[in-house]
């Protein structure tokens, strides 16, 4: 089955994050915001991969005319094995009612100065990212990603890769 023809159920109203899936899927997501159950701005990958797997359960729980659920979270994960180093990262889960996938996106390094503070006043990277670049609503636009890189990366477009991953044992022979 082309991908295309899944009827998606996206956990949020995020403007990149849908993008993210139309992109990844060239189809419209039935968009509704669920919690994720976890904290506003996860701080390791297994909180953040369990906000994505919570939202796309409970989304097409809420939503059951669609084939696929899917929760994107992005969240925040120390090295402190390699490079002692606050990452970001984004996680797409996708569920069908029956099987479960987790897609990664790029593991982007953050500034020591944002995750110092993300940590010690408890805000969120978009806080931060907001305040340096001089706007609101950086969640909805290109992000951290676009900030930090001068535009050459946007948020959906990791969010796209973390999709796609997710996604593809659905529609892969290589999986059945």
């Amino acid at each position: 089955m082309d991908i295309s023809q899944f009827r998606y159920a996206l956990g949020t109203t995020n403007a990149a994050k849908k993008l993210a899936v139309v992109q990844a899927t060239g189809a419209e997501p039935a968009c509704l915001s669920v919690p994720s159950g976890v904290s506003d701005q996860p701080l390791s990958e297994e909180e953040t991969v369990q906000g994505a797997i919570n939202r796309a359960k409970a989304v097409l729980a809420q939503m059951p005319g669609n084939d696929i659920g899917l929760g994107l979270e992005g969240g925040l994960m120390y090295d402190d094995r390699f490079t002692q180093q606050w990452y970001l990262i984004s996680i797409c889960a996708a569920w069908n009612g029956e099987s479960l996938y987790v897609g990664k996106g790029l593991s982007f390094p953050i500034p020591r100065q944002a995750a110092e503070r993300i940590v010690r006043e408890g805000i969120e990277l978009r806080t931060v990212i907001d305040e340096w670049g001089n706007t609101t609503g950086s969640n909805q636009q290109g992000g951290a990603y676009a900030l930090l890189t001068d535009g050459r990366i946007k948020r959906a477009d990791v969010f796209e890769q973390a999709v796609t991953a997710a996604i593809t044992p659905f529609v892969s022979a290589f999986y059945q």
